[in-house]
């Protein structure tokens, strides 16, 4: 989000969105200059450079003036992946400032930086020099950019046969023919002559001829019958073979890949086995981590209903500019913070802890969200938070100063442990080893993270307001040492 600046009370900013939430519509809480924080609603199918105009939610012009307008530009990009953002609008995740208790000294902001959640206001210590509120220096300026110069303006032949036959005979070859009426005189017929028999030359050239053909009859049969025929059949015989051998080897190939196929699915099988026996055997361990934590007795064990001996903070609502409160009340503690954009921390003075099981009942009677706080040094505002809200999301974040802008998220998800809604009551427990965290809801395993940046302090509890008044309430703190 990029912020351009007030004109004539008027803030300019630049909202970018990803393509998903352009499409399906989405909400914003933004973080306006002060502190601030505003939820903008976001409809579906908005457009790459449509403004969001929101009446009266932009700064006065002049001092005790009516307020202008928070103008947002939409920028749709094309990845989901967007760059960090500034200080003053922050991203709808990040965590809200909050507002210190009244055990905190009195401490001189840095020039030039806003604090997120203002100290209480004591007898001694009455706002001394304007340090804190909106009409403190260290804020930043409202108004016009003009006095400001540091905040920038809000396409082939026919064949021939020869003729080689003989002339037609002439008629005197028929006189042999009697004329009519002409006598024929008699003729003389000759005996017919003898037969004579076959001579043996002519037998036996016979006979050579017959044996001639008889062999050629046998040659013809042997090569266009016989042969063929055993060539036939031989090849018959030989494609058979072939037939049979790829067969069986086609048989045995099946067999070689079932067998293949069969062992890669037990190896499947076995490595799902594997993995599913790990992810018990690690979500045993984790759960063996809290039964062991939580065993034996408490090093503190405060039931809350009642002031005690840990010294838990008791701030009235009229000694806090944003009318936080820490106070027992009804038979619990309670943490209530009514101004939105802010949360009310509560603390136990004593004692301090390193490693350490914490656990506390938490219900939210009214309102967003709240948590726990540990590891903490409340005078340098420097802990540990962790955070559920009625919807069952989760966060933990870590604070390294009293800008809430600066805090780093380490974790954020949602879990159906968490009882959702009003008046429901949550356990919370966090064990902290080292550096390694794990977070239990209802006695169940949640989450877990690896952080070294703080390694002792102290307990608290806290609610915040995200959008409405709200108020929470705590029992039963215990601590057991590890």
């Amino acid at each position: 989000m990029a912020l351009e600046g007030p004109q004539s009370g008027d803030i300019r900013a630049t909202l970018a969105l990803s393509l998903a939430e352009a499409r399906a519509g989405s909400s914003r809480t933004l973080t306006l200059p002060g502190g601030r924080r505003i939820t903008v609603p976001i409809r579906a199918g908005i457009r790459n450079g449509e403004e969001i105009r929101l009446k009266g939610q932009g700064e006065p012009a002049w001092s005790g003036g009516p307020a202008g307008d928070l103008i947002l530009t939409a920028s749709i990009a094309p990845s989901e992946q967007y760059g960090s953002q500034p200080n003053f609008i922050d991203d709808p995740s990040s965590p809200t400032d909050f507002i210190q208790g009244s055990y905190v000294p009195p401490t001189t902001p840095t020039p030039g930086y806003p604090v997120p959640y203002p100290p209480p206001v004591s007898a001694t210590n009455n706002n001394p020099a304007g340090q804190y509120g909106p009409t403190s220096p260290n804020y930043p300026p409202s108004g016009s950019g003009a006095n400001y110069p540091n905040y920038p303006a809000r396409t082939q032949e026919p064949l021939y046969l020869y003729q080689n036959q003989p002339p037609y005979a002439e008629l005197s070859q028929y006189a042999g023919y009697p004329q009519a009426g002409q006598q024929i005189p008699p003729q003389f017929t000759p005996p017919p002559p003898k037969r004579r028999g076959l001579s043996l030359t002519v037998i036996i050239l016979l006979i050579i001829i017959v044996l001639f053909l008889l062999g050629g009859s046998g040659l013809v049969y042997y090569v266009g019958v016989y042969q063929p025929q055993k060539m036939h059949a031989d090849a018959t015989a030989t494609v058979n073979a072939r037939i049979t051998g790829t067969a069986q080897a086609n048989a045995q190939a099946t067999a070689n890949a079932l067998a293949t196929s069969q062992a890669q699915a037990n190896a499947t099988a076995t490595a799902q086995a594997s993995a599913t026996a790990a992810a018990s055997a690690t979500a045993t361990a984790l759960q063996a981590i809290y039964s062991q934590a939580t065993s034996g007795n408490p090093t503190l064990n405060d039931s809350l209903n009642a002031p005690g001996n840990n010294s838990w903070d008791r701030l009235a609502a009229s000694n806090s500019t944003a009318s936080g409160s820490c106070a027992y009340t009804g038979g619990a503690y309670h943490s209530n913070m009514p101004t939105k954009g802010y949360f009310q921390p509560c603390y136990a003075q004593t004692p301090t802890f390193s490693n350490f099981a914490y656990q506390v009942q938490m219900t939210i009677t009214q309102g967003d969200e709240g948590g726990i706080l540990f590891r903490a040094n409340p005078a340098n505002s420097k802990f540990y938070l962790f955070r559920i809200s009625q919807s069952g999301a989760y966060d933990l974040y870590l604070y390294i100063d009293n800008q809430g802008t600066h805090a780093k998220n380490l974790l954020s998800n949602s879990s159906a442990l968490i009882k959702q809604g009003l008046n429901q009551t949550n356990t919370i427990t966090v064990v902290a080893r080292g550096g390694n965290l794990y977070f239990y809801i209802n006695g169940q395993y949640l989450d877990s993270v690896s952080n070294n940046m703080f390694t002792s302090g102290k307990i608290g509890v806290f609610g915040e307001s995200n959008n409405n008044p709200t108020d929470v309430a705590f029992n039963n703190a215990q601590v057991w040492t590890v």
